[in-house]
């Protein structure tokens, strides 16, 4: 047996167990081969392996590397049930709280998020190397392919966003990237690393490819599958961050024809979009599948909370991470009076007073455990448009980029809150390009890998982390200067072990400082 159709089999039978439905979907070609053939069958394959079924799980991590996180050292009141799990949800993410030069040494998960991409990735590539040979109607044949090309597209963007350095036009054709993966079989050999150029290439070619198969394709309403509104975005993402401006813009406005259908919490009260403690648990949710209308694609798993180190603050008493409030400029403190935000986005206990406390949150755009915990949206669109539109810098542009942070805050906002954006309100171009970036860390805070990937395209800012090994502890300062190295993750040991010409990227250690 050819060890591609090796791994078609095992692919194939797992997706058997979880489509029992499917009927005679796996069909016997030899004694010892099942391989899918209709398009049905390719779809189970795709749904099975080629989604990212696990993500919001596999790359919690790297959220508590950002600005977006802190330790917090006080404690609760309240008994709990789970003395010391927070203990062990610190210890577990210190490596990337840290910068630490080995993150893995801390987290044994830490290979999931590398691995997986490329078990999506290989799902992927049987779609594509078959797209000629699937039966079934064409319509959705082509719409089966286009979700392949995009989600091996966004799997590449992951990979390169983190493995590698931001996409820079003068140096991008030498720095090295990831290894690139275009068949489905399994090989044993030592690929090396591909540029940062030849990755975005492929990139935008897969998306390019994923959008022509998308006008011939079957339209389906389904936000768990990847639909041609969803691949706009992606380009105009991959465009923002190469920046391409024009890109970015073209293809954010095609994703918003008809509209950006946002979703209007700003009409909604505190209590409607929060938990209340010592009550049920709110019914609303922000990544609902039904009442957003701004959801073009859900997926990453329905996991209880968006990230598994900032857990339910009910269940917590000790030091723990919770979203950054200690600093002027840390995240929560950078939402307005009147943002809804705020309250749609985080779990906050309520005061005796019944007023929402800070003291202990956590991120919450989902509230259920059928609701999924990642999504590319409409508002990531706008957003990406009007930061493009910032960066031209014309007149008509800047106007532009203010016309759509008005409409995306328009939906964000109490109404007797709300309060329009003009030119006359920013002092020049770089004071709009700020602005624009804090409302985009606003908006997208917890989804996708969003905020690690801008603080590199950003150039890398200096950060500061304050650990606390428990409850009411000395702090440990660590700082990642501008420009570090460690903004580059280090491949698993298992990779670096088999494949040994694969180039190593060069971190350091990172010693706490004297407080």
């Amino acid at each position: 047996m050819k060890i591609k159709n090796i791994y078609r089999l095992c692919g194939c039978l797992a997706i058997a167990l979880s489509f029992s439905s499917c009927g005679d979907f796996l069909k016997e070609s030899s004694p010892d081969l099942l391989i899918p053939q209709k398009v049905e069958e390719y779809q189970a394959v795709l749904v099975g392996e080629g989604y990212p079924n696990h993500f919001t799980d596999e790359a919690d991590f790297i959220h508590l590397m950002t600005d977006d996180v802190e330790v917090s050292p006080t404690s609760d009141s309240r008994s709990s049930l789970w003395d010391g799990d927070d203990d062990y949800n610190l210890r577990q993410g210190k490596g990337a709280f840290t910068w630490a030069y080995d993150i893995e040494y801390y987290d044994v998960s830490y290979p999931s998020f590398y691995k997986d991409r490329y078990t999506n990735i290989m799902a992927c590539n049987i779609i594509i190397e078959d797209a000629d040979k699937i039966t079934g109607e064409q319509e959705k044949v082509n719409s089966c392919v286009a979700q392949a090309y995009t989600l091996r597209a966004l799997n590449y963007l992951w990979l390169v966003s983190t493995y590698a350095k931001p996409y820079n036009e003068q140096t991008a054709a030498s720095d090295p990237g990831v290894i690139i993966r275009l068949k489905s079989q399994v090989v044993r050999d030592e690929p090396v690393r591909s540029t940062v150029k030849e990755v975005y290439d492929l990139i935008n070619s897969d998306l390019d490819n994923a959008l022509e198969r998308f006008k011939n394709a079957a339209v389906s309403r389904n936000k768990y599958l990847v639909s041609e509104r969803a691949a706009q975005i992606l380009k105009s993402r991959v465009a923002l961050y190469q920046g391409h401006w024009d890109d970015a813009i073209k293809y954010a406005d095609l994703a918003a024809e008809g509209g950006y259908d946002l979703y209007n919490i700003g009409k909604m009260t505190k209590s409607e979009l929060n938990y209340h403690s010592g009550s049920s648990a709110s019914s609303f949710a922000f990544l609902d599948d039904t009442n957003n209308t701004e959801i073009t694609f859900l997926f990453g798993g329905n996991e209880f909370n968006s990230n598994k180190f900032m857990s339910n603050i009910l269940l917590l008493k000790d030091a723990m991470y919770t979203p950054s409030k200690t600093n002027e400029n840390d995240l929560i403190h950078i939402y307005e009076p009147g943002d809804n935000r705020l309250y749609a986005f985080f779990m906050q206990s309520v005061d005796e007073g019944g007023e929402y406390s800070d003291r202990h949150m956590a991120p919450y755009k989902h509230y259920a455990f059928d609701i999924y915990s990642q999504a590319v949206r409409t508002a990531e669109a706008l957003l990406n448009a009007a930061e493009a539109h910032v960066q031209k810098g014309t007149q008509a542009d800047v106007q532009q980029a203010i016309s759509l942070l008005n409409l995306l805050r328009s939906n964000r906002f109490a109404a007797d809150s709300f309060k329009e954006l003009t030119a006359a309100d920013f002092a020049s171009n770089e004071e709009l390009l700020t602005f624009v970036r804090d409302e985009r860390r606003r908006e997208l805070c917890f989804e996708d890998i969003h905020r690690w990937a801008d603080l590199k395209r950003y150039g890398m800012p200096r950060l500061v982390h304050a650990f606390y090994a428990s409850k009411n502890a000395t702090p440990e300062t660590y700082v990642l200067e501008e420009g570090d190295q460690n903004y580059i993750l280090e491949f698993p040991h298992e990779v670096l072990n088999y494949n040994t010409k694969i180039q190593p990227n060069t971190r350091r250690n990172l010693p706490s400082l004297a407080n």
